[in-house]
Order: structure tokens, then C-alpha cells, then sequence
């Protein structure tokens, strides 16, 4: 056989080969460091591990990850923006060879810290970052809230929604977008007030915002913050109310439902990517309704069964490739932001979403 005959029948073979070694390779670089060596998972977090709000509910789905994947977990709690760098230089002494960043806060950081640990895994919520070590995280919370907002246009007899935030930033605004568009799907001449308190977390300040939503003629009330101090003000004050991540008793049948997280699913399946060899920028992933990455808490008695039916039709409706910001959509200006026939890329819904929809008003 001469070397051309070879060639043209063993050439195919030997890129195969080198293809599956290069495969292969690529894959190594974030696996397990060796059989039988702990892992140690590293999760920094701006507010306190149990805060009965955001932090809580990440530090309970991650430790139940690791239990079930055997992993130690390292936390740094009460971070703030610009300490982050140093929580992270704290895990990786501790040994941790992958860290969950929790805030949003923490995203203009993140490109920074993973170039200067290139074999660390950084999984971010903020979807900042650009590094081959950085993996975006977080649900399509969004879903819930387009849901929760049609329970309450639905219950408002003012018209009138209040909505308490924290800061404006793509993942605030997407939630306050779909809980408006839920809101007018249910009521087409609602419109949704909304304050901004500057903070994550002010107990003060949101139950003031509530105060003087109401004198706005607001009548049902949602919050977007760390904690649920506004739905407990309106709650207390006789208002239809809808919670945002997590719930707690004490609330009255006039809590008509909740838009939640389910960061038990969430971890489980990022940290099982890790575990597995199978963490890298393409295994970014946003959970969505239909796999049990957020969810709509039981509704309130006092919500008709004619809105429970509209639920239903409309959850069927956006998880039928369809989503929420899809089709017509006018901003609160009056321009067109998506056209019929069209959807909403997920770069601009993670990373832009600088607009409101209309019937969004911000209340100052």
C-alpha cells in the first residue's frame, strides 16, 4: 500500500482520534482535581445565610446541594460590593475550587476575580462576565411574576398597583416588565406604580414606600427587595398583596399568591454539572417554569376561579416556546421594543432590559 492509499483511508480515523482528545481535554480542565480529594464549594453572599429572604433561600439550595453531592461548602455572608474580591481570596485558601457569587452587585467584579484564579469555577447570577471560568446562573423568574401579575390586575378595583424595588438593573426591570404585562393581560387599563428605595434591604424605607403608594390610589401591592418588610405593611394595612422568593406565615387570605424561586432544583443541577465535568460558559442555563425553576405559591380563596383558569392558559402559553416577552410590545413611551412574530433575545433580558412596558409609571 503506498502512502497515498494510507492516507486517504487512515486520515479520517486520526482526526477522530485527535478531535475525541481534544474533547476530552476541554472537559478535564474543570473536572474533580482527582478521585478520592474533597471538593469544596465556596458561596458568597451581601446579606446574612439566614435572613428569611434571598440569602436564606440560596444558602439553604446550595448546602442541600452539597450534601447530596458530598461536598464541603465555605460561606462568607454580609458581603458587600466592593469586599467581594477578598471573600473570594478567603474560600480559595479554604480550598475551594468553585464559588457561587449571589448578587447581582457582585457582577462588575466577577471578570476580574476569575482571571486572576484561571482554575477556579465562578458561577455568577449577575450574567456579567466574559472569562472561560465564569458560568451564568439564575430562573426565568420572570414567568412567575407575569403570572402573579395577572392575579393582580385581576383583584385591584382602584386600577392601581403598587410595586416596591430596590435598584433598577436588568433582572429588576424584566419582573417589574412581566408582572405589568400579567397585570394588564387580566386589566388592559391598569397601571403599575413603582418605587425605587435605593436599597436591597430598608425596612424603614419600603414601608413608607407602601404608605405612599396607597395614597396614590394603589390597592394591591408586590415588592422587589431582599426582604418582604412591604408585602407585610400592605398586609397589615388590609391591601391585596403578592410575595416575591419566599413565604412566610402569618399572612391573611388578602395575600392572593407568591412568585418563587426553587433554588433546591437550581443547585442541584448547577453543582451536578460541576461535579460531573460538565460546567462551562455553554452550560449557562436559565431554568424556567416548566422544569421547576420558579413557580406560583397556592392562591388566596379570594381568587376567582375565571383568573385561576387564565393562569393556567397563560403558563401553557409561555412554556410553549412562546415566552413572556414575546410578540407586540410597546414600552411605557410608546415605542415598539418587539415586534409581532418576534422574541425577546435572552442577552437583552439578562443584561439590557433598561425600559419599562407600558402602563409601568415610576413614582417618585
Amino acid at each position: 500500500m503506498n502512502s497515498k492509499e494510507w492516507m486517504n483511508r487512515e486520515l479520517p480515523v486520526v482526526l477522530v482520534i485527535l478531535v475525541v482528545i481534544l474533547i476530552a481535554a476541554v472537559i478535564r480542565s474543570f473536572s474533580l482535581p482527582s478521585l478520592g480529594k474533597d471538593v469544596r464549594v465556596g458561596v458568597v453572599l451581601i446579606g446574612p445565610r439566614m435572613d428569611r429572604g434571598w440569602n436564606e433561600a440560596h444558602y439553604i439550595g446550595l448546602a442541600k446541594a452539597c450534601r447530596g453531592q458530598k461536598c464541603a461548602l465555605s460561606v462568607r455572608e454580609n458581603v458587600e460590593e466592593f469586599a467581594v474580591a477578598n471573600a473570594v481570596d478567603e474560600l480559595i485558601n479554604e480550598g475551594a475550587s468553585v464559588i457561587y457569587l449571589t448578587s447581582v452587585d457582585y457582577g462588575k467584579h466577577v471578570d476580574d476575580i476569575a482571571a486572576k484564579y484561571p482554575n477556579v469555577m465562578f458561577y455568577s447570577v449577575s450574567g456579567e462576565g466574559a472569562a472561560r471560568n465564569i458560568v451564568p446562573y439564575f430562573v426565568r423568574m420572570y414567568q412567575a411574576r407575569y403570572l402573579s401579575g395577572i392575579v393582580a390586575g385581576a383583584a385591584s378595583r382602584t386600577g392601581v398597583l403598587g410595586y416596591v424595588a430596590a435598584i433598577p438593573n436588568a433582572q429588576t426591570n424584566r419582573g417589574i416588565n412581566a408582572y405589568a404585562m400579567g397585570m394588564r393581560r387580566a386589566n388592559p387599563k391598569a397601571k403599575l406604580l413603582v418605587h425605587f428605595i435605593g436599597s436591597w434591604s430598608d425596612e424603614e424605607k419600603e414601608r413608607e414606600s407602601v404608605a405612599s403608594l396607597a395614597r396614590a390610589g394603589a390597592d394591591v401591592f408586590t415588592c422587589h427587595t431582599d426582604m418582604s418588610y412591604a408585602v407585610r405593611e400592605a398586609d397589615q394595612r388590609g391591601f391585596f398583596t403578592v410575595g416575591y422568593s419566599a413565604v412566610h406565615e402569618g399572612h391573611s387570605d388578602h395575600f392572593l399568591t407568591a412568585a418563587l424561586y426553587d433554588w433546591d432544583i437550581l443547585y442541584e443541577k448547577v453543582l451536578g454539572d460541576y461535579m460531573s465535568g460538565r460546567a462551562s460558559r455553554s452550560s449557562a442555563d436559565w431554568l424556567d417554569i416548566s422544569r421547576g425553576g420558579v413557580k406560583l405559591y397556592q392562591l388566596s380563596p379570594l381568587v376567582s376561579e375565571e383568573t385561576a383558569a387564565l393562569i393556567e392558559q397563560e403558563k401553557e402559553r409561555i412554556t410553549m416556546n412562546q415566552d413572556v416577552f414575546s410578540g407586540l410590545i410597546y414600552d411605557h413611551r410608546g415605542r415598539i421594543r418587539c415586534e409581532e412574530g418576534e422574541r425577546i433575545s435572552d442577552q437583552e433580558l439578562f443584561n439590557g432590559m433598561e425600559w419599562f412596558v407600558e402602563g409601568v409609571e415610576i413614582y417618585e
